[in-house]
């Protein structure tokens, strides 16, 4: 019997009670099978609680491990990426293609400031105020970018290795 049928037979049978139509003598015994079958529903309405909280917790557990392992991996990438890049810019080596891979460089700007606080303080049309200070970037390296100068920062060329 489900959870809310129980609870319907509960409202009838106090119902036929009020109306008189259930006897005093069955009265006890009829109330008594109700609560033991609402007692074993819900005995076993909390043992399905305990047990779907026990799983989330065992799933949060395992979303950590996934987690921290995928970092592990993506700085191990990382790190290997750039000792790659090191070792091709130092061999003069700016393309390489295999059957399996194309390595190659791509140039790519950004911008570096040498002290963020005094940036602001020098450049204060150049402060995201939207929910943290913050530099805008973007419109900094446009603004270096049209050939004006912004003292503290300035753009730096770099290449990435492009893995393909």
């Amino acid at each position: 019997m489900k959870l809310y049928e129980i609870k319907d037979l509960y409202f009838r049978f106090f119902e036929l009670v009020e109306n008189g139509e259930i006897e005093l003598d069955a009265y006890a015994d009829t109330l008594e099978a109700i609560d033991g079958e609402f007692e074993d529903k819900a005995d076993n309405i909390a043992c399905l609680i305990k047990t779907l909280i026990s799983e989330a917790k065992a799933i949060e557990s395992e979303e950590k491990a996934l987690k921290e392992r995928r970092e592990r991996k993506e700085r191990q990438a990382e790190s290997l990426k750039n000792y790659l890049s090191i070792t091709m810019q130092q061999l003069g080596k700016s393309k390489l293609e295999t059957t399996r891979n194309v390595l190659s460089f791509r140039k790519t700007t950004s911008l570096y400031i040498e002290d963020e606080v005094r940036f602001m303080e020098l450049h204060p049309n150049l402060v995201n105020t939207k929910v943290e200070k913050s530099i805008s970037k973007k419109d900094a390296t446009e603004i270096i970018k049209a050939g004006c100068q912004l003292e503290g920062a300035r753009l730096i060329e770099k290449q990435n290795l492009q893995i393909k």
